[in-house]
């Protein structure tokens, strides 16, 4: 019966010495997470975006969804000879999706870890709004970054290489100071955004960082 008994506590002790194992390894992991940069931009002491309304710009009044139509890429003679809609409102938004200003495209990002100083990527994924389909070749090269009381990012070279389709890794943008920002992002810059069905869009989002 003592055999025994000692039998079970070793196995008793080999079993907790597992879960413990498994549980420090996990906590490894979940440190490695929070300063790796490539996921989701979680780092430690790192900014992102900010939480807040949610965006409903592109809901009529009956909660139907708006969707604008994309038509073909003009630029400037054909563009003025096709006629402007109305001038377009810029917005703002929180959280990481929203649609862009003219209801054409659904945007949505990632980031990697947004400090003061530190070059910041973000992933964009850019998706048509008629169709979720993925909006390729879209050259997301112009980016804005300010301050609202009118500080600008000394950045301004941006890179936005494409991968997968309708992906678009735009960057580096620096945040040189804490505090709120706004990160607009353009597409199809080269196409006028006078015609209402241009493929020209552009969204911006708040930025908080530390």
């Amino acid at each position: 019966m003592m055999a025994r008994s000692d039998e079970g506590s070793r196995r008793l002790e080999r079993t907790m010495v597992g879960s413990l194992l498994w549980l420090l390894l996990g906590l490894l992991a979940a440190g490695s997470a929070c300063t790796d940069e490539a996921d989701g931009g979680s780092c430690e002491s790192g900014g992102g975006p900010v939480s807040g309304a949610l965006d409903l710009h592109c809901m009529d009044d009956q909660g139907r969804g708006i969707v604008q139509s994309i038509g073909e890429c003009l630029t400037g003679a054909q563009a003025a000879g096709a006629g402007g809609g109305e001038v377009e409102e810029f917005g703002v938004f929180y959280g990481s999706e929203a649609f862009d200003d003219g209801c054409k495209y659904r945007v949505s990002f990632t980031h990697s870890c947004i400090q003061q100083n530190r070059p910041v990527t973000f992933d964009v994924t850019l998706t048509r709004n008629s169709d979720g389909s993925p909006a390729t070749g879209a050259m997301p090269t112009t980016v804005e970054a300010y301050m609202e009381e009118g500080h600008i990012s000394p950045s301004n070279t941006f890179r936005g290489p494409e991968g997968p389709p309708g992906t678009y890794a735009i960057g580096p943008v620096v945040f040189d100071r804490p505090g709120r920002w706004v990160v607009r992002f353009h597409f199809y810059e080269t196409c006028s955004d006078l015609p209402p069905d241009s493929p020209h869009g552009h969204t911006a989002f708040y930025i908080d960082v530390p």
